[in-house]
């Protein structure tokens, strides 16, 4: 089977002179597409590429999340796709994307109250 693909493809003597059993392999976790053939990319949140091989399980995928941004935290992990809010002190929001940086953010100090 081609990249992307699994299954079989074995000779007969009839026509068209084989068969297959060669179906497009779904895309991995943490990444979202119509298959690996047509093309995966990485979640919002998620840095990397998926790419089409031959061998099992017929994708390469270097999809990791990303970390939480500078003044902003996630909890019970650190990433970006888990989830990451303003530190104390710090007012706004972290949305994860699929551009890079993967992540935007609004988190801005306080003012103190005069």
């Amino acid at each position: 089977c081609n990249a992307g693909y699994s299954g079989t493809v074995s000779a007969t003597t009839a026509s068209p002179f084989f068969t297959s059993t060669c179906s497009a392999v779904a895309c991995p976790t943490n990444s979202a597409g119509v298959d690996i053939p047509t093309g995966c990319s990485c979640n919002a949140g998620y840095s990397g590429s998926v790419s089409a091989i031959t061998t099992s399980p017929f994708y390469s995928s270097s999809c990791r999340p990303v970390a939480c941004p500078s003044n902003s935290a996630g909890s019970p992990v650190n990433t970006v796709s888990a989830g990451c809010t303003c530190n104390a002190g710090y007012s706004g929001a972290v949305s994860a994307v699929t551009s890079s940086p993967f992540y935007t953010s609004t988190c801005s100090n306080v003012a103190c109250p005069a």
